[in-house]
Order: C-alpha cells, then sequence, then structure tokens
C-alpha cells in the first residue's frame, strides 16, 4: 500500500512540475510588433490579376517599403512618373529575393537618382498593372523619404532563357544585358525605337524612346546594355537604358576580305561534369586565333557521346553530323570575337553548375539549353549529357561553317576520353592538323579520328566539378601549334569568379 501511494505521490508531483513549467512559459512570451517594412518580393505576390488596396490587413501590418533607388531620368528615356526601386530579404541560402518595383508618385520620381535610399509609405496605395507595368499608384510625393545616398546599386545579369522562364523574378529591377548581338546597317541604324537583339540565348529587345537623350548613338553589332527590366506587349523581354553610358559597344569590326585560316578558332578548354546534374551546365572554352565576325562567316560546334547506349549504335556514319544521341550542334551565327580572346559555347551561363556564379559577361555566342532543345538543323537530340563521362571516345569539335558533312575538315578537334564506337573503315570523325592530330602520316591517308596515329587524347576522364583548361602556344602568322596543349584541371567552386578559369598559369595564348 506504501508502495502504491509513494508512486501515485511521485506522478502527481510530475504533473504540478509541468504545471508549473507551463505557466511559467506563458508569462514568458515575448510581445513583439510586426515590422513596418515589406519586401517587393511580398508586394508583388499580392498581384493576383486585380489591383489590390494596400491595407495593413493586406500587407500583414507593414506599410512602408525601403529600398534602393535604380530610375535616372535624366536620359528621359523611362516612363514618366515612376520611381523604380528596389530590395530585398533573406529568405534562404540559395534563393534570391531581389525584387523591383515602380511608384508612380508623378513629377516628383525625377528628383531622385540610382543610389538613393528611400522609404516609401504605401498604405492605401493601390498595386496594379498600368500601361504593362506592375506599380503602386495613389503614392503622394511626400511619402518618400531619401534616407541616404551613394549606395552602391545592385546590378543582375539576364538572359532570354532566365528572363522568360521567371519574368515575374526580373520586372521592375536593374540589370545588364551583356554581349548584346544587334542586326544594324551600320553607320546609318540609330539606337532609336524598339531593337531585337540576341544575347547567345534567344531575343530580347531594347527600348529606345523618341525623347531619349541619347537617341541619335548608332547601333552597334553587340554591346552591353544595362537598365530597368520592363513588360512589354509582345511578351519579349525589354531592357530600358536609362541614361547614355547605360549603352557601351562591344563589337570590333572585322573585314570581310580577310580569308579564314586553317585553325581561325581553337578549343582551350571545357567543362564535362558539373558539380550536381550534368543538364545545360556543360560549357566549352574556345579562342579565336584572327579577328571573327560570325554573321558574316557563320561557325559551330559539335560534341560527340559514343556511349554504348547512345543510338545510332556502331560507327558514326555521318561522321559530326551524325546526330541522335552521338553528335550534338550548336550554329553561331552572331557575334564577333577579337583575336587571342576566349568566346564560349554550352548551357546556361554560369561558372560550375546549379547555384554557381553568373559569368554571362563572358563572351557567349551561343547559350542554348540542350536538356530542353534538339541540336541546330536538327543534329543532335536532347541529351541531358552533352560532354560525356562515359569509357568511350568522347570529345568535340569547331568548324568555320554550318554546312557540315562526313568529310568536312574542322578549325580545331579535342578527343579527351575512351577509344570505342569512333572508326569504321571509311566512316569516323573528322580531324584537322593541329598539335594532336595528322590527316597524313607519310603516305598514308588518315582522316579520321582513331584512324592510323590519330589516337591522342587531349586529357583524361573528367573529374566532378572541375574545368580542363589545355594551355599552347598558337602562331597565328604560321598557323601553326608552337607549344602544344597539355591537360590541367581547376577545382570550380560555386563561388569562383570567371578569372579563375580565364588567368590561369598555362592557359593558352595566341601570338604574332
Amino acid at each position: 500500500m506504501k508502495k502504491i501511494f509513494k508512486i501515485n505521490l511521485l506522478v502527481a508531483g510530475a504533473l504540478l512540475f509541468i504545471l508549473a513549467a507551463c505557466s511559467k512559459q506563458d508569462h514568458q512570451f515575448v510581445i513583439s510588433t510586426p515590422s513596418p517594412f515589406i519586401s517587393n518580393l511580398d508586394i508583388r505576390k499580392l498581384y493576383k490579376g486585380n489591383d489590390v488596396t494596400l491595407t495593413k490587413e493586406e500587407m500583414r501590418e507593414a506599410t512602408v517599403i525601403a529600398g534602393q533607388v535604380t530610375s535616372d531620368h535624366t536620359g528621359r528615356n523611362l516612363p514618366e512618373g515612376l520611381l523604380f526601386v528596389q530590395n530585398s530579404r533573406k529568405v534562404s541560402a540559395t534563393i534570391d529575393s531581389l525584387r523591383g518595383i515602380a511608384i508612380n508618385i508623378g513629377a516628383a520620381a525625377a528628383n531622385y537618382l540610382p543610389g538613393d535610399s528611400v522609404h516609401i509609405r504605401i498604405e492605401g496605395g493601390v498595386l496594379k498593372r498600368l500601361n504593362g507595368v506592375l506599380q503602386i499608384t495613389g503614392i503622394p510625393a511626400s511619402n518618400v523619404q531619401k534616407v541616404a545616398s551613394g549606395i552602391n546599386v545592385i546590378m543582375t545579369p539576364v538572359s532570354a532563357v532566365t528572363m522568360l522562364a521567371k519574368p515575374e523574378n526580373f520586372e521592375g529591377l536593374f540589370g545588364v544585358v551583356y554581349n548584346s548581338n544587334f542586326e544594324p546597317n551600320i553607320g546609318v541604324e540609330r539606337i532609336e525605337g524598339v531593337k531585337t537583339f540576341n544575347e547567345g540565348s534567344g531575343n530580347i529587345q531594347m527600348n529606345v524612346n523618341s525623347t531619349a537623350t541619347f537617341k541619335t548613338e548608332f547601333l552597334p553589332y553587340s554591346a552591353n546594355v544595362m537598365g530597368l527590366i520592363i513588360p512589354s506587349a509582345t511578351g519579349v523581354p525589354q531592357i530600358w537604358p536609362r541614361i547614355k553610358s547605360d549603352f557601351m559597344a562591344t563589337s570590333i569590326v572585322v573585314d570581310p576580305s580577310v580569308p579564314l585560316g586553317p585553325n581561325p578558332a581553337i578549343i582551350t578548354g571545357y567543362f564535362a561534369d558539373p558539380d550536381g546534374t550534368d543538364a545545360n551546365y556543360e560549357y566549352i572554352q574556345l579562342m579565336a586565333t584572327q579577328d571573327l565576325d560570325f554573321r558574316q562567316k557563320p561557325f559551330s560546334v559539335f560534341t560527340t557521346n559514343n556511349a554504348g547506349a547512345s543510338t545510332p549504335t556502331g560507327a558514326p556514319t555521318g561522321g559530326w553530323a551524325t546526330g541522335g544521341l552521338r553528335t550534338y550542334k550548336f550554329n553561331i551565327t552572331r557575334g564577333t570575337v577579337a583575336k587571342g580572346t576566349f568566346f564560349y559555347v554550352g548551357g546556361y551561363k554560369v561558372i560550375g553548375g546549379t547555384n554557381s556564379t553568373d559569368i554571362s559577361q563572358a563572351n557567349w555566342v551561343v547559350s542554348k539549353l540542350y536538356n530542353n532543345l534538339p541540336g541546330d538543323d536538327g543534329v543532335g537530340d536532347v541529351t541531358a549529357n552533352l560532354l560525356a563521362n562515359s569509357g568511350n571516345a568522347a570529345g568535340m569539335a569547331v568548324f568555320a561553317t554550318t554546312n557540315v558533312g562526313l568529310n568536312t575538315v574542322p578549325s580545331d578537334v579535342a578527343f579527351y576520353a575512351g577509344t570505342g564506337n569512333a572508326f569504321a573503315s571509311g566512316v569516323g570523325y573528322a580531324i584537322v592538323d593541329n598539335d594532336f592530330y595528322k590527316r597524313n602520316n607519310g603516305t598514308s591517308f588518315q582522316p579520321f579520328y582513331r584512324q592510323g596515329t590519330n589516337t591522342d587524347k587531349v586529357g583524361a576522364n573528367p573529374e566532378a566539378a572541375q574545368f580542363s583548361y589545355l594551355g599552347g602556344v598558337y602562331n597565328a602568322a604560321t598557323k601553326a601549334w608552337t607549344t602544344k596543349r597539355s591537360h590541367k584541371t581547376v577545382a570550380v567552386p560555386k563561388t569562383s569568379p570567371l578569372a579563375v578559369i580565364q588567368e590561369m598559369t598555362g592557359a593558352t595564348r595566341v601570338i604574332n
């Protein structure tokens, strides 16, 4: 009986302790006040196609936007009365919450400059889409308070493929499109109007109004264009330069009468095994050995994957143009490249796979999502693995033409792995005379890889998250390699800058 009593006493004591603890917790609750600030990310989520009156209830007790001004009305090329600001809030380590928004405050919008930090009371305003632009209306100019100036404005690299995938993420932001390739009438056409350009992944438009102070600038072949991302009536993404310095020509003028040499473009590196998925994140680095204008003389780049399961099986009867899962084609029809400089072909313009550093400031002549789209001219099926990691032959070639058949001689070829499925009597992957391959061995004609003495490889099977660079010295005067390329790798962490792969000791050089 005493034992039962003791047990009951212990249970009762435990319950009292728990209740006391709960009671103590109730008295220790923190009484807090909701933040008066709301991010553009959350503001934009409120709009679902109909006007929204911005009450405290709608904004969860918030009343103020804090952000950095991105609009500059001194160039007279922005929608009048709109003050553009951008801000961000912490979501997670991998989610970008930077968003832009326009606030309609009338003529007073011209009083603010990029880098001003402002607080704007938006309670009572109306969120609506007007003339295509999502904006907050009904806000008096007195609701805007400038709290600082000279703030470094965040500039977001943008491309057609990223903007079309998530247009809501980019609307109203201050962005930059690198190497925008136009189709101008050189020396005659001005930048005024709506100009369509391609930056390697698709079409974007540039809008320059008739009121712009810089509308008489000539339109070059290519330029870096900064400005605000504003929707267009056609659904094509548009960027609006704010002032003259937002538009900077980058193209070179190439004399079309200068003939192409035997190796006008050479292969200098490749990223074949990104961290995470390979799909749309692999790319090839090349270099021009003479000034090139791909509008005048189109080029193409091919990759080949000869894994046992890749179809069509057997020897590549069509050579580099075999297609299927064996070869994939990129046509290069836009852009210019100066002698001795790098250019890029591949998927997304990032350095090391998913969620890695944007490197769109490099000269990307083609950015194509090969995991979503077939190769150009029907050569190549959709593939998740552009640059193979298998034991069979894998490599790439660049041609100074888009018309490529079994016996077309490339500008350069580089195989980095494997031996199988690459050659049979009379068919294979055409090679060119370079530092690794020779089309003639004495009196023997050996025009294909794995034929005769053409068994060398520029490197080994790729390692995960390692960029393969090839080094070597090419003499542009003699049209020959004076120092043979040698394979080296460099680790590519996701936060690496472009310089990691462009400025390594031993990187390829073109002399003379």
